[in-house]
């Protein structure tokens, strides 16, 4: 193996460590990103802003496909 493979084999591997311990420590959820910690997520994500945002455009996105297929 060259050196320059295994460099960049060891840069994604600590990008892909770093990112599963971020999932680790906030969960799939950011609204702990602000960093008063699990009181502004008390409930989980109901009510998170950033969430709502999520879901409001995964829900738009299900209704323009479904009103492309009904065409």
């Amino acid at each position: 193996m060259l050196v320059s493979t295994t460099v960049v084999g060891l840069v994604v591997a600590g990008l892909a460590f770093l990112s599963v311990r971020r999932l680790w420590r906030n969960g799939l959820c950011d609204c702990r990103k602000d960093g008063s910690g699990a009181a502004s997520c008390a409930g989980g994500c109901a009510g998170c802003s950033g969430c709502a945002a999520a879901a409001r455009m995964a829900a738009d996105l299900e209704r323009a496909v479904e009103a492309d297929r009904c065409r």
